[in-house]
């Protein structure tokens, strides 16, 4: 059973528009007929998971099977053929270098007027989705034309007139990649580079601090410009573990989206928003308007199951994390169910880190609730999941709740000789974050504990050290601190 075949993978990313039209579009072709890769594309459809021994028990012809590696290539590349003729795909930014391509087919068959038209129509729609590159191919396709005599009863379209428009272009790519890459390289510093030399980092941190400083909002050209110079100092005081600043600018960021004008195709911003904000809330415990954010969150619907799956990984974690520390029972169990029932219709879309990091955390939600067969059943999962090619905080993170399950198991025996498998396991991880160099000392405070008044000392002092550790906000971090400080709280 590989729940990662391509194929299958495939047909359950696909709307059901693009189904039927992949469907009409067969038909079509085959003139009503319905071939072999129509049949199993039809099975899969309907399969929960992907199991090649159901598929030989439907389809048992010997030449089906003496066949089917060829018949699954030919369907998968149909199927992606479809999804690239097909209006009905859904795309919330539109590539316009397709467009310029047509356009370029017209000019090379000489139907010069009808590509004019294009051209035109095609800049406009460039420049309010800030196309920038797109734009200087159009232009230079507007000079072939102005030297065609094309453009002799519009004067004000002339070459002077387009070089002014290039220059400015120019100096919004200039500006547009300068801040770019001060944000891709703080990402790197903050998620790459934090266990590396930490002091050497955050002075190159500080460094890039600087440099942005040289941008003022005020004289920046583009609205991708402006939003990522207001992502830059989100990112930036959460890397110095400001998180009160860092809120501060998540919000301004956030109204910017909902207030300024921007592309509309780029509607992840909402969502990217929306994450910062509620991620800076469980950093400073600012909650005065998490649930009303998460409730719009949760209620917007997306056409894009790439877009969609980011606002349902916002709202899965955040939404538990949040009801965990609000002893919240209704609402642990609603968003243990909302978890589990996106993990499985947003499978293709979700990364293996993620969800890790969410079922350990539905997995931690089990145990608060008291049901330890469920949050038995999860954890044994996640231990064969993550054995292997995993990134190894990952693991540590099962292995911390895995610990906590035992210790309310009261497996004593058997947690004594876990506790020291995974004090070991943490003292030789080799790119160890805040989070984990705060557990190997719990843990080795721990295993120093004769009794339990000594170990409820412990935990009331490493509750202390928790709320003050500074720590990324990626998923992974922010919800083994959240666990750790709830698990804290209530021993």
């Amino acid at each position: 059973m590989d729940q990662q075949d391509e194929l299958f993978q495939l047909i359950r990313a696909l709307s059901k528009s693009e189904k039927k039209f992949f469907t009409q579009y067969v038909n079509i072709y085959e003139k009503g007929a319905s071939p072999i890769y129509q049949q199993l594309f039809d099975f899969l459809n309907t399969e929960p998971v992907y199991d090649e021994a159901n598929i030989f028990k439907k389809f048992r012809e010997a030449n089906f099977k003496k066949n089917f590696p060829v018949t699954k290539h030919y369907l998968k590349n149909l199927i992606v053929k479809t999804l690239r003729h097909s209006e009905l795909t859904v795309r919330e930014d539109r590539d316009l270098t397709v467009y310029i391509l047509d356009i370029k087919r017209l000019m090379a068959k000489g139907l010069f007027p009808m590509a004019k038209k294009m051209i035109e129509k095609l800049k406009e729609e460039a420049y309010e989705e800030e196309k920038l590159n797109d734009i200087i191919h159009l232009i230079a396709m507007q000079r072939g034309l102005i030297s065609m005599g094309y453009y002799r009863h519009e004067p004000e379209v002339n070459l002077d007139a387009l070089d002014v428009q290039e220059e400015r272009l120019m100096e919004m790519i200039k500006q547009l990649r300068d801040i770019m890459n001060c944000s891709i390289k703080l990402h790197s510093q903050m998620n790459f580079e934090a266990n590396v030399a930490p002091d050497e980092n955050a002075e190159n941190i500080k460094a890039l601090g600087k440099k942005m400083s040289g941008y003022k909002y005020e004289v920046l050209m583009s609205a991708k410009a402006r939003h990522t110079y207001l992502q830059f100092w989100t990112m930036y005081y959460n890397a110095l573990g400001d998180h009160k600043k860092s809120l501060e600018w998540a919000n301004k960021k956030l109204n910017f989206v909902k207030n300024e004008p921007h592309p509309k195709t780029v509607t992840n911003w909402l969502v990217l928003g929306y994450n910062h904000c509620l991620s800076g809330s469980l950093l400073t415990k600012d909650f005065s308007e998490f649930e009303n954010r998460l409730k719009f969150l949760e209620g917007m619907e997306f056409q894009s199951q790439f877009h969609d799956t980011d606002r349902f990984q916002t709202v899965s974690i955040f939404a538990l994390l949040y009801y965990v520390l609000q002893n919240d029972v209704k609402k642990i169990q609603y968003y243990i169910d909302y978890s589990q029932e996106g993990l499985q219709r947003l499978a293709p879309f979700i990364k293996n880190q993620f969800t890790y990091t969410l079922r350990t955390s539905v997995a931690y939600a089990y145990l608060k609730l008291g049901k330890l067969d469920e949050c038995v059943t999860e954890v044994n999962e996640l231990m064969s999941l993550t054995n292997g090619d995993t990134r190894r905080d990952y693991v540590g993170h099962v292995k911390i709740i895995n610990l906590m399950l035992r210790y309310e198991m009261k497996e004593y025996h058997y947690l004594s000789y876990l506790l020291k498998n995974t004090y070991r396991f943490f003292v030789t991880y080799l790119h160890t974050s805040p989070v984990h160099k705060f557990i190997i000392n719990y843990m080795r405070d721990a295993l120093k504990t004769k009794n339990q008044k000594s170990l409820d000392a412990l935990n009331k002092t490493a509750l202390v050290e928790l709320h003050a550790l500074r720590f990324s906000t990626k998923e992974s971090d922010l919800a083994l601190v959240g666990l750790m400080e709830d698990y804290l709280g209530r021993r």
